[in-house]
């Protein structure tokens, strides 16, 4: 079974340049270059045999999904646990170096306990516990061509879990900004089987085929949004 997961396109918190995190409520929908994006991406899948979208409740990724569906006429469906992680409310409203010196990773990586977190944000366990039932859904609907839209850090912590199994930990937070990110990059990833060989390859379960692949030509793609670690 494959599985595509697209990142939405650039929004108006990506492009944002002197904050990391801005209020949803101001943040949470694309910029002009976002729709740019999303309609750029929509091209780029017409031609995977997609079946099936499936989209974050969040504003961003909802527009990108959009944009999809009406290239693909497929209505997508809305998987309200495929949120990008939350942070404490306070947050958004902290000045940049505190922002900086509060974000995700360092909370997390600093704190051995994965269920740890502040006020009323998520846990390093909290997000995993998302990607386990995404992943267990997908098995369980064995739709083959599924397009899931959703967000940069969901997607590293799908790498991460595939990549590192139960290993996966909160040290390990840090080491996710190694993993780049494009707005509407396009990750596959393969559910098999397997198993019953000699063959180290023959391992059931998920794979990563390729990650973060660009659906938008790169004058589209440059700019503060369209390459990083943001949200």
């Amino acid at each position: 079974m494959r599985v595509q997961f697209l990142r939405h396109g650039e929004s108006l918190s990506n492009a944002d340049p002197d904050r990391i995190a801005i209020p949803e409520s101001e943040g949470d929908t694309l910029s002009e270059r976002g729709l740019l994006q999303a309609r750029a991406a929509a091209e780029a899948v017409a031609g995977l045999g997609i079946r099936r979208i499936v989209s974050s409740p969040m504003g961003r990724a909802r527009q990108t999904a959009g944009a999809v569906s009406e290239r693909l006429r497929l209505e997508p469906e809305v998987w309200e646990w495929l949120h990008e992680l939350r942070e404490p409310s306070e947050y958004p409203g902290l000045p940049r170096i505190e922002q900086e010196r509060q974000r995700w990773s360092n909370r997390m990586s600093s704190h051995e306990d994965p269920e740890h977190r502040r006020g009323d944000g998520e846990s390093f366990a909290d997000l995993l516990r998302r990607v386990e039932r995404t992943r267990e859904q997908l098995v369980a609907d064995d739709v083959e061509g599924t397009l899931l839209v959703g967000h940069g850090i969901f997607f590293r912590f799908m790498f991460a879990r595939t990549l590192l199994g139960t290993e996966f930990a909160p040290r390990h937070a840090d080491w996710l900004w190694r993993i780049g990110s494009l707005n509407c990059g396009l990750s596959t990833f393969d559910h098999v089987a397997g198993g019953g060989s000699e063959d180290p390859a023959d391992i059931a379960g998920w794979r990563c085929v390729t990650w973060m692949s660009p659906t938008v030509a790169p004058d589209l793609a440059t700019g503060t949004g369209g390459v990083g670690p943001g949200f």
